[in-house]
């Protein structure tokens, strides 16, 4: 029935084609799980061990790469399936995969029932991706704690510099260098927190794409371009900086604001998609019906998100369509991956026969299992925005303040003692010396400084949470939008605090 879910723009499936086939092994511990839901759920209808593999390595995931190995050594060398995954596992380099394989063998030539041994097994590797998940999470955690010290070096870096160039001169590479080390360890805080993160695909492959989805993307294709060739024209024709990266930052927000919005869409869908697939296979086997039949006995009131879903699916079931392409097309409208592949694993599994309620359980219980997961992920990245936003604030607000500063102090010190002239009493050195072209070097480094902040901690925040990289742009309209802010606002107060103690 869903033979087309998942199919498309597989990227295990193009490395496969070129014949250099690596696993992700973050990537992998999930496909394991998913895997073995799968082969669990199919397992109740009783399917032959040929059937078993051969539906197992249609699943375009990275690990039906093992069971794809397992049915040739089978077919080519007219061995048995125990013996083809010993053969397989042993020639495997993953650990995980490795194991599985080998204990599948091990169940295989013992007589093992088979439909237990897999729903065990999906048992402990949902408790393995669960263990690995929360353990990259709380190194996330300490990561983007350690992050916002690691920024607090941009305004150090900063006082350092006045400082050095109060009390005597400087090289350009001193200063320079100032400006490069902070950079280096920006750079260096959003990396550690890539490393740490969990890396997982919340978005589909699939031709069709969620309402929210398809209006990012024409924002991406049509509103980024024409605000970047807006903002490019007001550089040219003269406009502050900070007027430049308010008009960036405006364009930017369509975009990043869609796929925000998209992706709580999302958020929803996952967490209701379990009860969803349970209540419709508990239903199909308590009154013997069909699962598309089963639908009209559910209350989609229930559904909470996918009420609206659920009720246009019953009615295009209804209207005569056929039934695989309504259900590839609800599952593509919700933009979810997690949504295409439990909704795999239940349709897969009740078209080859097996039990409706066992079978709605599997997918309930991996979908609900990953969706917690993403909630605690969630919760992480969403302290770490607005601290990493209010961050960005106060240390653009301050690096500038100190720079704008002693920008006016130099001014002064120019205006009571001319080139060439000297002041009994005031040192000849630093800024203080006269036509002192030092200040331009640190306006050179202060620019660089906001403008590296400006896009490190929305790209911190991004790889904190994850999700379509159209997320980005919604965090970056923020920082450019605060930092144009404060480079018009910062100066104007600087010069009216000037004139004021004048």
């Amino acid at each position: 029935m869903a033979r087309s879910l998942f199919g498309r723009n597989n990227k295990q499936s193009k490395k496969a084609q070129t014949g250099k086939w690596t696993a992700d092994l973050q990537a992998l511990h999930l496909d394991l799980f998913c895997h073995l839901t799968y082969m669990a759920a199919i397992s109740t209808s009783g399917i032959s061990r040929e059937g078993l593999f051969r539906y197992s390595s249609t699943v375009p995931l990275q690990s039906n790469h093992y069971f794809k190995k397992i049915n040739v050594v089978a077919k080519a060398f007219n061995h048995d399936y125990a013996e083809s995954c010993r053969i397989v596992g042993d020639s495997v380099q993953e650990l995980d995969a490795k194991s599985l394989l080998l204990r599948l063998g091990g169940a295989l030539s013992s007589g093992e029932n088979v439909s237990n041994f897999l729903e065990k097994e999906a048992e402990v590797a949902s408790e393995k991706y669960s263990s690995h998940y929360e353990g990259r999470l709380e190194s996330l955690q300490k990561w983007t704690d350690a992050y916002v010290a690691l920024i607090m070096t941009s305004a150090i870096v900063v006082v350092m510099t006045v400082v050095t160039l109060i009390i005597g001169n400087s090289s350009p590479i001193f200063i320079l260098g100032f400006g490069t080390l902070t950079v280096l360890v920006t750079i260096a805080g959003v990396w550690l927190i890539y490393a740490s993160a969990p890396r997982e695909n919340i978005t589909h492959n699939l031709a069709v794409r969620s309402k929210g989805m398809n209006t990012a993307n024409f924002f991406f294709r049509f509103g980024l371009p024409l605000g970047g060739f807006l903002t490019t024209l007001a550089l040219i024709a003269g406009l502050p900086l900070g007027a430049c990266l308010i008009i960036a930052g405006i364009f930017c927000f369509p975009l990043g604001m869609a796929a925000v919005t998209d992706a709580n869409r999302i958020t929803k869908f996952e967490s209701d998609i379990g009860g969803f697939l349970r209540s419709l296979g508990g239903v199909a086997q308590a009154t013997n019906i069909t699962i598309n039949e089963a639908l009209s006995r559910l209350d989609f009131r229930s559904m909470v998100s996918l009420k609206e879903a659920a009720n246009l699916l019953y009615v295009r079931i209804l209207s005569g369509i056929d039934a695989r392409l309504c259900w590839d097309r609800l599952v593509a409208e919700t933009g979810s991956e997690l949504v295409v592949r439990s909704t795999r694993i239940f349709l897969d599994s009740i078209a080859i026969g097996g039990e409706a309620e066992r079978v709605g359980r599997e997918a309930s219980a991996f979908a609900l299992k990953i969706s917690l997961l993403r909630v605690k992920r969630s919760t992480v990245a969403a302290g770490f925005l607005w601290l990493a936003i209010i961050m960005h604030l106060v240390l653009v607000s301050l690096v500038l303040f100190i720079f704008e500063t002693m920008g006016q102090f130099s001014n002064l010190v120019s205006t009571i003692m001319p080139a060439g002239a000297t002041v009994s009493g005031m040192p000849s050195f630093g800024i203080f010396s006269a036509g002192s072209g030092q200040m331009g070097l640190m306006e050179f480094m202060v620019l660089g400084v906001v403008m590296v902040l400006t896009v490190a901690n929305p790209l911190a925040v991004y790889v904190a949470g994850g999700g379509h990289f159209y997320k980005l742009f919604y965090y970056l309209s923020m920082t450019l939008c605060l930092s144009g802010g404060a480079l018009l606002i910062v100066p104007k107060v600087v010069t009216m605090m000037f004139q004021i103690m004048g």
